[in-house]
């Protein structure tokens, strides 16, 4: 969502300009489409509005943030949503929602914990456990990179721990981008773990928050922190072991040299104790990783709590953050998709078209809830895999999963759970803004990530249609 790729990114204007038209005449083409029997025409507009969105999305003429702006302004022209009045949702309303508040919150609890030592003393700890051994080095960086995405997203911790890596053993060991099958196999780990981490905890990536948000407006169904985390950390645990294996597998990784490896133990065994701001980081986040926690018994609202840790960093006395470092931390092009895609998604629902696009296609095959769940299962993350917009992905499936499955006796949870970790791990797809993170140092390419990932995405399709049920049930659901 950064933009730090896209398909037209060194294209020319022109080329971006035969985008946006290709956008228009998709909302043209809904626009002249015979009407359905069972679909209004505002039904019928927002499906057009979402698909021109998918190709904005994916070619990228201009920000992601824009281009949904773009579209929900749209929005009123066609009968979808109105601007403002006093009956059931408009534009403004559907675009501002908790979900929001805590994603700016996670940013500014992010950008804290990156300010402080403890993301390096996690590696530092690791690679001296690993003694040099490359495939145990491998491990630490994605465990390292998994336990901080618990906490901070997914994008800023992937671009800490590629540049951890590129400043430290990479250098030492003077790795040739796309030469290096160690560099190529790190590289490629990092963020397969920063997103596999981030899909555990419902702070670890924005994608998480939008799934459970979006499931609350659709069926009133609430997921507190630790149901999130009970269902998803061992999904979580599962793929980070598999990728591991995977990525060592197909990239074959050389031997890390006697140098580095001393360099790294060195730098290791050093004695940096934490100063007065690490240790003011540490207590925030563990006070809200306990209100997060207790919120399961408590009641007590999970983006609040994301706010107060927010409001204590600038408290008198502790100042972790400034405003301007907590403005520049901010992902603003990913606030604003955010906003859009639940405009149109609540568009799509008040108009009835996600109930119509699932009685048409899914519906048709009058399938029960066994086959329903299996199917699901395997198609969302091949969805994901052409889709690199996760939030996109969300708006498309979760809706119309979550009626059908409501109707066949599924439990809607399990849609938002599986929707939520597709959207959040891309394990196949480098376009994603995560991987993009690490392309940019340019030691793998597309194909190099796309092996990588076959085996995860297996394992990821056999966890959802197998593990993550009974573990819903268990919880309560």
């Amino acid at each position: 969502m950064e933009g730090w790729f896209s398909v037209l990114k060194h294209a020319s204007v022109r080329a971006r300009l035969l985008c946006c038209v290709a956008a228009v005449l998709v909302v043209v083409l809904f626009a002249f489409l015979p009407d359905a029997a069972s679909l209004s025409f505002s039904g019928k507009m927002s499906l057009g509005l979402l698909l021109a969105g998918v190709v904005l999305w994916v070619c990228e003429p201009v920000p992601f943030g824009v281009s949904g702006l773009a579209l929900i302004i749209c929005m009123p022209a066609f009968g979808v949503l109105p601007f403002g009045g006093n009956e059931g949702p408009t534009v403004w309303v559907s675009f501002v929602s908790s979900v929001l508040f805590f994603i700016l919150a996670s940013f500014g609890l992010s950008a804290a914990l990156l300010k402080t030592k403890i993301p390096y003393k996690i590696v530092y700890a690791l690679l001296r456990i690993s003694k040099g051994n490359t495939k145990g080095v491998i491990l630490a960086f994605m465990l390292s990179a998994a336990c901080v995405s618990l906490f901070v997203s997914d994008l800023p911790c992937c671009a800490l721990f590629s540049g951890i890596v590129t400043s430290t053993i990479l250098k030492f060991e003077d790795a040739v981008p796309g030469e290096s099958r160690f560099g190529r196999a790190v590289m490629i780990a990092i963020p397969y773990a920063a997103a596999i981490g981030g899909e555990a905890f419902p702070s670890g990536s924005s994608m998480n928050i939008m799934a459970i948000g979006m499931l609350e407006s659709l069926t009133g169904i609430q997921i507190s922190f630790l149901q999130w985390a009970a269902i998803c950390a061992p999904v979580a645990v599962v793929l980070l072991f598999v990728s591991w294996v995977s990525i060592c597998a197909v990239h074959k990784p050389e031997r890390i040299s006697q140098g580095t490896i001393d360099h790294i133990f060195q730098v290791a065994t050093k004695k940096e104790p934490f100063n007065a701001l690490d240790w003011k980081v540490v207590g925030i986040i563990a006070l809200i990783f306990t209100l997060w926690i207790a919120s399961n018994w408590t009641g007590w609202d999970a983006t609040a709590i994301a706010v107060l840790g927010l409001v204590l960093l600038f408290v008198p006395g502790i100042d972790v953050l400034t405003m301007d470092e907590y403005v520049e931390s901010v992902s603003w092009n990913i606030l604003l998709l955010i906003g859009c895609v639940q405009s149109l998604a609540s568009g799509m629902q008040q108009q009835g078209a996600a109930k119509w696009l699932l009685d048409a296609t899914i519906g048709k095959l009058g399938i029960g809830a066994g086959a329903l769940t299996l199917s699901s299962a395997f198609l969302v993350p091949v969805i994901r895999w052409f889709l690199p917009v996760g939030p996109a992905l969300i708006a498309i499936t979760l809706p119309p999963l979550c009626l059908l499955g409501m109707d066949v006796g599924v439990t809607p949870v399990f849609f938002a759970v599986i929707c939520g970790i597709s959207a959040s791990t891309s394990l196949m797809n480098g376009l994603d803004s995560i991987s993009m993170i690490a392309y940019r140092y340019e030691y793998w390419n597309l194909v190099d990530y796309a092996k990588s990932g076959v085996l995860p995405t297996i394992a990821l399709m056999l966890c959802h249609a197998f593990l993550i049920m009974p573990i819903i049930h268990a919880v309560g659901f």
